[in-house]
């Protein structure tokens, strides 16, 4: 298995609309990760098929630290 960053899978292995079809996704959700600028990681599995995941910290967003008084 390799894993490689979203934007330099589309540089070296294809398309949006062809890793779309793999992943099971539209083109469109292709399109808006890469515009987002989220951090995808595609990993390229033994059999041929591909994954993805988006790496970000847990917790992925801050707690509200202020309370009502």
């Amino acid at each position: 298995m390799k894993k490689i960053p979203l934007n330099e899978y589309l540089d070296k292995h294809g398309t949006q609309a062809v890793l779309a079809a793999a992943l099971g996704v539209n083109q469109s959700a292709i399109s808006q990760m890469v515009r987002s600028g989220r951090n995808i990681e595609i990993s390229l599995l033994d059999d041929g098929s591909v994954e993805a995941n988006e790496i970000r910290p847990i917790p992925a967003r801050p707690r509200n630290t202020r309370h009502a008084a």
